[in-house]
This record gives C-alpha cells, sequence and structure tokens, in this order.
C-alpha cells in the first residue's frame, strides 16, 4: 500500500500532507502529531513527508501560509458579493464555526496557545494572518457603521479585537462545553453589532 501512495504525483502528496496537517494541528496542537504519525495515517514512509517539508517547522509555517492563502481567497470571494456589512460579519462568524464539525480550534487561537513554541516562520505567518484579519474587520466594520448597517461603540479596530476574540473563544467553549456555547456566543456577536434600524 505504501508504494502505491509514494507513486502519486508529488503536488498531490504535498495537498494531503498539508489536508491532514492542518486538521491535526487545529485538533491536536503543533505538538500533538509527529512526522512518524502522519506518515503512518497517510501510509507512506516518514520520508515522504521530509521530502515536501524537511523539518516540522517548515510545515508549521506553510500551514499558516496556506490559512492566509485560504483567509486572502475569502476575502476576495465577500469583496467580489453583494453582502453587506452585516452579512460579511455573520458569514466570518460562521466560517469560524465551521471548525467546531471537525473538534477544531481557530488556527489563530492554537497559534495564540502555543506562541512561545512555535517556529519563527510559523509565529511570522500567523502575526501576518491576525493582521490580515484585523485589517479586514476593521474596514468591515467602518463601512457597515457608515452606511447605518452595523452600530457599535468606540473605534472599529477595538471592536475588531473584540469580535476576533469572542469567535475564537466561542471555539474554545464549544470544545468543553457544547457547541451551543458557540450558537450563544454567535448570537451576542451579532446583537451587539447588527443596527435595529435597518
Amino acid at each position: 500500500m505504501a508504494a502505491v501512495h509514494q507513486q502519486r504525483p508529488r503536488g498531490q502528496m504535498r495537498r494531503r500532507i498539508l489536508r491532514l496537517a492542518a486538521d491535526w494541528l487545529q485538533q491536536r496542537g503543533y505538538h500533538g502529531f509527529s512526522f512518524a504519525q502522519l506518515a503512518e495515517a497517510l501510509e507512506v514512509r516518514s520520508s515522504a513527508i521530509h521530502y515536501h517539508f524537511p523539518t516540522k517547522a517548515d510545515l508549521a509555517t506553510a500551514l499558516f501560509r496556506q490559512y492566509r492563502e485560504a483567509f486572502a481567497r475569502w476575502r476576495a470571494q465577500m469583496a467580489d458579493s453583494r453582502f453587506d456589512a452585516g452579512e460579511q460579519i455573520e458569514r466570518f462568524v460562521d466560517l469560524e464555526a465551521r471548525n467546531i464539525d471537525g473538534e477544531q480550534v481557530c488556527p489563530l487561537g492554537v497559534a495564540a496557545v502555543e506562541y512561545a513554541s512555535l517556529p519563527a516562520g510559523a509565529c511570522a505567518e500567523a502575526e501576518a494572518l491576525c493582521d490580515d484579519l484585523l485589517d479586514w474587520l476593521t474596514a468591515t466594520l467602518i463601512d457597515g457603521r457608515a452606511a447605518g448597517r452595523l452600530d457599535f461603540p468606540g473605534e472599529a479596530g477595538d471592536q475588531a479585537r473584540a469580535l476576533m476574540a469572542a469567535a475564537q473563544g466561542g471555539l474554545q467553549l464549544a470544545r468543553v462545553h457544547g457547541r451551543s456555547d458557540f450558537a450563544a456566543v454567535r448570537r451576542a456577536i451579532l446583537a451587539g453589532l447588527i443596527s435595529e434600524g435597518v
């Protein structure tokens, strides 16, 4: 079986590694799995993992870069959509909620908890992802308030950080106490932002 899998195209194998590693990173954390475990689950030799990612630090950096790229694609979809600011915020919260089905936390939640022991490259990508998300949320909140769709006190940047923290905290609660806790956090986020006049 291993020999068959190793004959797959190199790009396909790399994608399979990243897909499984991403799931495990969000379920188990950076220190919760090894290359040997990845190889066993993918039914390949460890050398096949090392071929694409010489070290676990290289893999972690690639994972957080992939998260950034995925968010950039989603952000572009929102820009091309007809969704107003309130609807875009709802879709962002629902995007976070998808992690619940896989019993996962947000990649930034993983980075926050394990930041001190993550490789430097992964930390840099995680910081950039955080900046990307904050930029988008802040701009969306500003646009939504200007259009009368969103209503919130204080600075948009402060509200963006509070929104991120609430969504990530909701995922943590859901893992311990059940998905209904995330639903409650979702309701609170939207109730605090969506203008009643709309």
